[in-house]
């Protein structure tokens, strides 16, 4: 009797020691997955902590293009009044400007061909037609 209460005893402890070890690869598998879980998790956070860094940086980017555009847009426009303003001035001081002035007020070809360095035959133009025009 004491025999087949060995035995059982010895059956009794390997069942429980293979219920063990069953519990310890069952626990092992499940740890092994949750860990794969949490690995794809990091990665897919890193990856998308890096395209949002990558998007910040490429937004600055652009905003600070934005502003050298408007700022270059600005310069173009300040030139572009500048150069009307020089032709205005180049147009008003040059010498037919002025002989057109002096024929509107009935000067002769001759001393505004003298007084504005341009030929007489121009001159003679600008009078016949700045002067109908004053009449």
């Amino acid at each position: 009797m004491r025999r087949h209460w060995r035995v059982k005893m010895n059956a009794l402890i390997i069942l429980l020691s293979s219920l063990m070890f069953l519990m310890s690869l069952a626990l092992f598998v499940y740890t092994k997955k949750q860990l794969t879980s949490i690995q794809l998790s990091i990665q897919s956070s890193l990856r998308t902590n890096k395209v949002n860094s990558e998007l910040t940086a490429l937004n600055a980017g652009s905003i600070g293009l934005g502003e050298r555009f408007i700022k270059l847009e600005k310069q173009m426009q300040l030139m572009a009044s500048r150069i009307d303003e020089v032709s205005s001035e180049i147009n008003s001081n040059s010498p037919y400007a002025y002989a057109i002035e002096l024929a509107q007020k009935s000067h002769s070809a001759e001393s505004i061909s003298e007084m504005c360095h341009i030929s007489l035959t121009e001159a003679q133009l600008l009078v016949m037609m700045h002067q109908q025009q004053a009449a």
